[in-house]
């Protein structure tokens, strides 16, 4: 019971890695606020993640401060604290290049991917200020230091958002809160799905992308940096992504 009592708020908590770390955090003692835009998923992951422990859903667009600002003022009135911020919300778009790409689309994955995580962190950090202290877990992505073809704006906004979480973690670090990222590689997640759906042929695409990971797999780590067992952790970005990065190429398949 590593979160006995913590409050954790999980962005994008419907889905994907966001559900499997608010599962986590739920199944070891935590009360998990679950924020998402979409009020039907949500409020159908934290019926199902119920059957664990304490669960809240709370409707927030990461990329509408009034909206962020009201989730936590709903979190910290039933609460009086945020112990730990999984800042998960984030997109990818179909593969294009730039030419291709609409200001439209670009403004979307930064508002989305970076400003969305500005806006969790800000909230958090001015509570956790109020606190002893805090943690704060971003997802990041392998793509912040490597890129397919096609994917410009999204290696950029979490490219982004591995800067920003280093240099946020070196301003409150004086304060007790600890700022990590997790760099996932593929990861059967809605995200992907979606992605696959655009090929001609979905699972010769996901067969030659080797190992994909499960989000259970990565929220291991989110839980792991979250947890006091990670306290010499501060700014960290760490690649989960079963070796794709070692190449770069397929994530490693294991053969038996």
């Amino acid at each position: 019971m590593r979160f006995l009592n913590k409050t954790v708020i999980v962005s994008g908590g419907a889905s994907g890695l966001g559900k499997a770390s608010a599962a986590r955090f739920i199944r070891d003692g935590g009360i998990v606020y679950i924020f998402d835009v979409n009020p039907k998923a949500g409020k159908k992951t934290a019926e199902e993640l119920s059957a664990y422990g304490e669960v809240h859903f709370v409707p927030c667009d990461v990329t509408n401060e009034k909206s962020v600002a009201d989730a936590y003022s709903k979190v910290i009135a039933k609460r009086g604290a945020v112990d730990i911020l999984h800042a998960n919300a984030g997109i990818i778009d179909k593969p294009m290049t730039i030419d291709q790409m609409s200001f439209e689309s670009w403004n979307r994955m930064i508002s989305i991917n970076l400003n969305g995580m500005f806006l969790m962190a800000k909230y958090a950090v001015s509570q956790m200020l109020r606190q002893p202290g805090g943690v704060i877990v971003f997802t990041g992505s392998n793509w912040a230091y490597v890129c397919d073809p096609g994917f410009t704006s999204y290696a950029a906004s979490k490219g982004a958002v591995v800067a920003f979480a280093r240099a946020l973690a070196l301003d409150h670090a004086k304060d007790n809160i600890r700022i990590n990222v997790v760099c996932p590689g593929n990861m059967l997640t809605p995200l992907l799905e979606r992605q696959l759906s655009e090929e001609s042929d979905p699972g010769a695409a996901l067969s030659a992308m080797g190992q994909v990971s499960t989000p259970e797999e990565i929220a291991n780590l989110v839980t792991f940096l979250a947890s006091d067992e990670a306290s010499a952790m501060k700014g960290s970005a760490v690649i989960i992504d079963q070796g794709e990065t070692l190449g770069y190429g397929k994530g490693l398949r294991i053969e038996k």
